[in-house]
């Protein structure tokens, strides 16, 4: 990951700001409600990746597991230390744990071991990654510090690269991502069913009204 840019200060400048905050393009207290949020998603993103990179180290069952475990697990450590060098040149205070739903993750990972534990990991790994990648994105487009776009440049490439790989891990390995079955391939085969369904129902219809024509007809041949 790239060093953080300091801005020039050309000769005939006044002295810099004393304020560390202030010395790197935007002061905390005027950052956008876009890169503070980030800031913070991202620290929590690494808080997360760090605590089930632990456990799955300790857990996995697969060498495909465990060496993506490996590889998100030192990334994001560095990530986040950088994340810290960046808040703190901006003031901003990051969250010391992840947050309620990445929490949720690493209970459910917790208690999960074998083939579970993988199948879990490996879902939450395409989840959180898919998420971490808009929300990376949505900064690069939208944010205003030019710091923490920076940041966030050097970031995504980390995030595709652990999707990518948690990805091809759940394709070697028969795993599904968590709620495929209402994917489009769910969905093609609900309206499969559904129109044999309807088939079965014209084709009832269709023998209905033969019968009632060939009912018809006796009754006028008697009358």
């Amino acid at each position: 990951m790239a060093a953080l840019a300091v801005p020039g200060v050309a000769a005939h400048a006044a002295p810099p700001s004393t304020n560390p905050a202030q010395s790197f393009g935007i002061a905390a207290a005027e950052l956008a409600e876009q890169d503070n949020s980030f800031i913070t998603q991202a620290a929590q993103v690494n808080l997360a990746e760090i605590t089930i990179g632990k456990l799955a180290l300790q857990k996995a069952t697969t060498p495909q597991v465990r060496s993506l475990a490996q590889e998100t697990l030192a990334d994001h450590q560095n990530a986040q230390s950088k994340l810290e060098q960046l808040a703190g040149q901006k003031g901003v205070t990051l969250p010391s744990s992840p947050n309620a739903g990445q929490q949720n993750i690493g209970k459910q990972l917790e208690s999960a071991s074998g083939a579970m534990f993988d199948t879990t990991y490996l879902q939450a790994q395409i989840s959180g990654h898919q998420e971490a990648s808009t929300q990376t994105r949505a900064e690069i487009d939208s944010g205003r510090d030019a710091d923490v776009q920076a940041y966030a440049k050097d970031f995504l490439p980390t995030v595709l690269k652990h999707l990518s790989h948690a990805q091809a891990d759940a394709k070697a390995l028969g795993i599904a991502p968590k709620g495929a079955n209402t994917g489009s391939g769910g969905l093609v085969e609900r309206a499969q069913s559904h129109a044999a369904d309807l088939g079965l129902v014209a084709g009832g219809l269709a023998i209905s009204v033969g019968a009632g024509v060939v009912l018809l007809r006796r009754r006028r041949q008697l009358g």
